[in-house]
């Protein structure tokens, strides 16, 4: 029988991408944790990771291996996580993959009176703007705009329909003349979007002209992968788009400039979503029901 601590580190090191940082989750030294997985290697004759002195991956066995364990890795521990059920005070651990933007201010604000209520509730999240596999990651639910996803997921609607805005400061504005169509935009500075930190084109903004979608492909002098665009516009830098709800606060003080209103985009909702299978744990159900809209 293989040593299941083994097995587990591995999917965590698969996980975290990083022998350092799945480390310092699993509170044990890296060089403890390389040991492990050289033993476990060594076990099954074969390379789990392709490792340099810069990087880490995993081979095509460790693909393989992943892929096929960490379900059943993850499913042992909801079974294990339910049996909080049967204690008077919840707790237990949900992990929700979501944009930056949803945490900022959708997440966070309903879930932060609700860990009040129930301090042995941990709720991990992981900020991502990109679209990733959360039962092959290991998450319990994800978050982002739309319900169009795979059959076996449930979308719960948590918010109103997205708005976008193009805001500038108005010390940038005052230096300039306000755009007065998307093409004039070529002629100002602008604050980008790359939506993988890694690779990746720079995030095009869409906008809304009589129904039809307008896309509009910036060359932006800065670009984020993060929230940083609102507070570089506050800065003077420029021009960026981004979600309404990210900026009433700032729009309504008048410390931004909302640009283009006739052409502003919306979106649909955001949504929590998690696979479709029975037995959830009442601390799932409970943070379920306070990010429903």
């Amino acid at each position: 029988m293989y040593n299941f601590n083994e097995l587990n580190y591995f999917i965590t090191i698969a996980q975290a991408g990083s022998f350092v940082k799945a480390a310092k989750s699993l509170q044990i030294s890296p060089s403890a944790l390389s040991h492990s997985m050289r033993n476990l290697e060594s076990r099954l004759d074969l390379r789990l990771f392709n490792r340099t002195t810069r990087s880490m991956s995993l081979t095509e066995a460790g693909e393989q291996l992943f892929k096929q364990v960490a379900p059943l890795f993850k499913s042992i521990n909801d079974e294990v996580n339910a049996l909080a059920n049967f204690l008077e005070t919840p707790s237990g651990t949900i992990r929700i993959n979501s944009t930056s933007l949803a945490v900022e201010m959708i997440l966070y604000p309903k879930l932060r009176d609700f860990l009040t209520q129930y301090p042995q509730i941990k709720v991990e999240i992981q900020a991502d703007n990109s679209w990733v596999d959360i039962v092959e990651q290991g998450f319990d639910m994800g978050c982002r705009i739309g319900d169009d996803l795979a059959k076996d997921m449930v979308a719960v609607k948590i918010s109103e329909p997205l708005k976008m805005a193009l805001v500038a400061s108005p010390d940038y504005l005052k230096n300039t003349t306000k755009p007065k169509h998307i093409n004039d935009l070529d002629h100002h500075k602008l604050i980008g979007l790359r939506i993988s930190s890694h690779h990746g084109a720079e995030l095009s903004w869409e906008f809304s002209d009589n129904g039809n979608t307008l896309v509009y492909h910036p060359s932006s002098q800065l670009i984020f992968n993060n929230h940083l665009r609102k507070q570089a516009a506050l800065d003077g830098l420029g021009i960026t788009w981004v979600g309404r709800l990210e900026v009433e606060e700032e729009l309504a003080e008048g410390t931004l400039v909302e640009l283009l209103e006739d052409f502003a985009m919306t979106y649909e909702p955001f949504y929590i979503y998690y696979p479709s299978r029975k037995g959830h744990s009442n601390v799932f159900k409970l943070i379920l029901e306070a990010l429903k809209y």
